[in-house]
């Protein structure tokens, strides 16, 4: 039985706590957050142990797996802890705001020979999936364009409003359109040859909205705009159009069936995906699908020691310095090379 601590009991901590109860032979043993009610509210909901302090939670020899859910600007310092604790870890994403501190949790993590994942879920979705390995099977031919739109409203539900601040999340940038680019390198598996980004920006909170193009190798061109700057009744959507030589993939997630595959021979295709529903409130989607995957994954390779190849540190690093790249030019109004 493999026993795992969550560290933040918000919503992201919630979503991972259900996944953990549906996979056999693991136990959230710990729950960790400074807001004793929170703590205690998911403890009780999977069986576990609440506790005030992650410090309590590293010195358990029987606790094997870190669970990092909490505001981007503390991910170095709790997966260093944890690292230094002898844990393997997996933490939300992006993996830090900035590429030293980046840099320095995957360092530290190889330095204390513990497994690190940052939770990249979109590679994990299934639509997502579907592209990926079609595409990597030759199935669609060579990718031509495509598009990734994902567009939210105000994400007014962390702690302390924490989304909001710039400082604290890096606004819609690092936080939501982070997931858009993460999955291009994913689906590309090469970085852009140059991009140009515009947007909308606010002191306190950031880039709200942006918008990027993206030259790619081998002609491919992309396109992805991430928004949480949308009326608060606008409902959550994720998007993409991928044209390829030999059919176009279209996926929304609003709509029903999600995801339509139209055939240059005239086929057109309508594949199901699996659907995992959560119970849990307070985020901007329901769907535990992506999030069972990528959690079931990283148990797996852990437990069975495994490379990782979905994801790896240094992926995570790679899309946090495209992002940074965007920042540039979103800031000089400049077309950047990579």
């Amino acid at each position: 039985m493999v026993r795992v601590a969550i560290i933040g009991a918000g919503f992201m901590g919630s979503m991972h706590a259900e996944v953990y109860m549906q996979l056999p032979n693991v136990k959230v043993a710990a729950i960790v957050d400074e807001r004793g009610e929170k703590a205690k509210s998911l403890a009780e909901r999977v069986g576990a142990i609440p506790y005030l302090s992650a410090d309590q939670v590293f010195a358990k020899p029987d606790i094997a797996i870190v669970d990092i859910c909490l505001p981007t600007f503390l991910h170095k310092e709790y997966v260093v802890k944890a690292a230094n604790a002898g844990k393997d870890v997996v933490c939300e994403k992006p993996i830090a705001l900035t590429l030293e501190d980046a840099n320095e949790m995957v360092n530290v993590c190889k330095a204390n020979k513990v497994r690190f994942m940052v939770a990249h879920v979109i590679r994990f979705w299934p639509e997502y999936a579907f592209v990926k390995k079609n595409y990597d099977q030759g199935r669609f031919g060579k990718l031509i364009t495509i598009t990734c739109t994902r567009l939210s409203p105000k994400p007014t539900w962390g702690w302390q409003n924490w989304l909001l601040d710039n400082n604290r999340s890096g606004g819609a940038l690092f936080d939501l359109h982070i997931h858009d680019v993460d999955y291009l390198l994913y689906l590309i598996g090469k970085k852009p040859l140059s991009l140009y980004s515009r947007g909308t920006f606010s002191q306190e909170e950031g880039y709200t909205h942006v918008f990027t193009t993206y030259n790619f190798p081998d002609g491919i061109t992309a396109f992805a705009e991430g928004a949480w700057d949308m009326t608060s009744n606008f409902p959550f959507e994720m998007k993409f159009i991928a044209q390829f030589e030999k059919a176009v993939v279209d996926f929304d997630s609003t709509s029903n069936p999600t995801l339509t595959v139209y055939y240059a021979d005239g086929r057109i295709d309508r594949p199901q995906m699996e659907r995992k529903t959560s119970q849990v409130s307070g985020g901007n989607i329901s769907d535990l699908g992506g999030y069972f995957f990528e959690l079931n994954y990283f148990i797996d390779h852990v437990v069975a020691n495994k490379e990782f190849q979905v994801i790896t540190p240094e992926d995570a690093v790679e899309s946090l310095s495209v992002v940074l790249k965007e920042k540039e030019s979103l800031d000089s109004g400049k077309i950047i090379n990579l």
